[in-house]
């Protein structure tokens, strides 16, 4: 008899996908005004200003990880290799993945996790040292997510009344789901992790596809319904007992489009360095607002006590935006005014000087001498651009999870990196391999790879004029001296 929990009550039409298929829990969810606050919140913060189409939410966002992941489930369901009960779930997981987001997404949570890593006291309020002025480059080059979503969202589907009453009235777990979307539940069930926690799931998907559609940038062209049918769940023999979804090795060329293809959208879109610079500067404000106390919540532990409040829902790019302003005009912070101003204006901060680089064992000796000085002797670029009004970012970007050395029978089932990179099965002799791992496959040659750059701003002030090339020269000096 087929699960009641699986019938479809409804569809909500989406210009990626067409109709995506809703079950009455999945109705029931969506309904929920925690989630409706998903609506929101900007799948891509501040890309817009790059990218003016890229306006969508984190909420249709989840919705089409919903229809990825029911594409997915279906298939291995047909298959005889998941069962009804691992559906229900898997959806549930898709939906609310992204349920634990904060105003300007992944921006909003480095903030954050900057504010929890720059505790000082007992609220981050009270920092030591009134007078110690934190640096804008500091600010812009945090990248600690010890406030993660994933995990601030598996709190809110366990504490939240509402979300968590509907979970239990359908017969799940708030607690079991949370942890399938945060890669928890890896090491119990590894095919849950993989379809939602992995290089090869439908999260990572759903935001190709649609973050392509939305910007205009063609690099998210996969071949979806293909993808899907390449996958299977195969038990592993190096692992007795151990179940793990893996690709057709017939079809790895698909699984290798769309590792490129998220590669080439990551470093042309979300790290265009127009965007990076702004959002580097956007994040500076952030943490002022939420230092000075001005903003709806200045603490993780205060986002937690509010999961049952109706205060949470305007936790949004709105009331970010509103909040922005607010303080501008009522504080005596001059940096923070000056910010604002080129946000509100749009005046995007300079790019002054940018290093590549692709390496396999170490960086280059220009590389490794610019980061060693950003990290540990900042004050070297200071005197060379004049002012501290600047920042920088070090971004690494990886092709797959894993260096293509590993070897199955070597593999350790509690590493997340190896739970999470691509797996082929070879239906001729039923063995799997990595996709990393495979001679022939392009990904291979590239998985040891890691391509990485530097880039350093400046934030011009008012009646200032700014010798960029002399700039740019000089810091050529100090890392090629």
């Amino acid at each position: 008899m087929a699960d009641e929990r699986l019938k479809i009550v409804k569809y909500i039409n989406d210009p990626v996908y067409g109709g995506i298929a809703i079950t009455q829990m999945e109705l029931e969810i969506i309904d929920t005004p925690i989630f409706q606050r998903l609506r929101g919140l900007r799948q891509l913060a501040r890309v817009n200003f790059v990218f003016p189409g890229a306006e969508h939410s984190r909420y249709v966002h989840s919705l089409g990880v919903l229809y990825i992941m029911g594409l997915m489930t279906e298939h291995l369901l047909k298959q005889g290799m998941l069962t009804e009960d691992d559906v229900v779930k898997m959806r549930a997981a898709a939906l609310l993945h992204d349920i634990g987001h904060y105003p300007l997404s992944h921006l909003g949570e480095s903030v954050y996790s900057y504010c929890k890593d720059n505790q000082n006291a007992n609220s981050i309020v009270q920092l030591v040292g009134k007078n110690e002025k934190k640096h804008l480059y500091e600010m812009s080059s945090s990248h600690s997510k010890s406030a993660h979503h994933e995990h601030l969202g598996k709190y809110i589907i366990i504490h939240n009344q509402e979300i968590k009453g509907i979970l239990e009235k359908y017969g799940l777990d708030s607690e079991e789901i949370g942890e399938i979307f945060t890669g928890e539940y890896g090491s119990r069930n590894m095919v849950y992790t993989q379809l939602l926690h992995s290089s090869l799931d439908a999260d990572r998907l759903d935001y190709l596809l649609r973050d392509s559609y939305q910007t205009g940038v063609k690099y998210g062209l996969v071949d979806l319904q293909y993808l899907v049918r390449l996958l299977m769940v195969v038990e592993d023999s190096d692992l007795p007992g151990k179940k793990v979804l893996a690709c057709n090795k017939k079809g790895q060329h698909v699984v290798e489009h769309f590792l490129m293809s998220r590669y080439f959208h990551y470093s042309q879109v979300i790290f265009h360095k127009t965007n990076a610079a702004f959002e580097g500067m956007v994040k500076c404000m952030y943490i002022k607002l939420v230092q000075s106390g001005n903003f709806l919540y200045n603490s993780l532990e205060e986002i937690h006590d509010s999961v049952n409040d109706e205060e949470f829902l305007k936790f949004n790019d709105s009331f970010f935006e509103v909040s922005l302003k607010e303080y501008y005009d009522k504080t005596n912070d001059e940096e923070y005014k000056r910010l604002y101003e080129m946000y509100r204006d749009r005046i995007r901060p300079k790019v002054i000087f940018e290093i590549k680089d692709l390496y396999e064992d170490s960086p280059s000796q220009e590389f490794a001498v610019l980061k060693w000085e950003l990290k540990k002797n900042p004050d070297k670029i200071t005197q060379i651009i004049g002012s501290d009004r600047w920042g920088y970012q070090i971004v690494p970007i990886t092709i797959e999870k894993i260096h293509n050395s590993y070897k199955v029978a070597e593999k350790n089932a509690d590493s997340e990196d190896l739970r999470e990179a691509v797996k082929l099965y070879d239906p001729d002799n039923g063995k799997i391999s990595y996709l990393a791992g495979d001679k022939l496959s392009i990904v291979s040659k590239l998985a040891n790879y890691k391509s990485e750059f530097i880039r350093i701003y400046v934030l011009e002030e008012k009646g200032k004029k700014y010798d960029y090339e002399k700039m740019h020269q000089e810091i050529k000096a100090l890392i090629t001296s």
